[in-house]
């Protein structure tokens, strides 16, 4: 089998919007004339991305994991983790960045605004905010005293999502209920 050599025309340059990625983009150019930034990107397809920073001229390391468990090495490496999505599901980052201890901003999207205590473990902005998402990430970038409030009460709040309480939850709260409810029907069918 003959592998197909890297070459920026196997990239997607079409965004998905709905991820944010022309938000990031020109949040990351105003950051950068503030401080000296470089951005790290982990996955596939961030072509969009990666030509916007070019353009930019803003450096950046692109890295597409073989293991996504290698994921917590470049958390390790992060000052600051930037989540300007229009729609998420989750994201699942959010609660990666928090147990990794790495100060997030996030738009409110998905389950951050459950998650998120504005301004107590993270910041969260109105979706397409540039100037909320540039005035929150600049704080933490110059602040470093809220920098450690945001990395100890996001190590502390990640604490309620492991599996373990999840776990407990869902059977206290759901299938202990089904269970009691639909008891005499679960005896019957025995």
């Amino acid at each position: 089998m003959s592998r197909v050599p890297f070459n920026y025309e196997y990239l997607s340059f079409e965004p998905k919007l709905i991820k944010g990625p022309d938000v990031f983009c020109d949040l990351v150019k105003r950051i950068k004339k503030k401080v000296s930034i470089h951005v790290l990107l982990t996955g596939p397809a961030r072509g969009y991305v990666k030509k916007k920073l070019i353009e930019y001229n803003i450096p950046f390391s692109h890295v597409f994991l073989k293991d996504y468990r290698e994921i917590v090495n470049y958390y390790n490496v992060l000052d600051l983790y930037l989540i300007t999505s229009r729609s998420e599901g989750g994201p699942k980052a959010l609660l990666e960045g928090m147990a990794t201890g790495v100060p997030i901003v996030i738009t409110k999207v998905g389950m951050a605004p459950y998650i998120i205590k504005h301004g107590v473990n993270s910041f969260i902005s109105d979706v397409d905010d540039l100037d909320q998402l540039f005035e929150y990430s600049m704080k933490i970038i110059e602040d470093s005293e809220l920098r450690n409030l945001f990395i100890n009460n996001g190590l502390t709040t990640i604490k309620d999502y492991s599996w373990e309480v999840i776990a407990k939850k869902y059977y206290w709260n759901l299938y202990k209920k089904l269970l009691k409810k639909n008891s005499k029907t679960f005896y019957k069918l025995k």
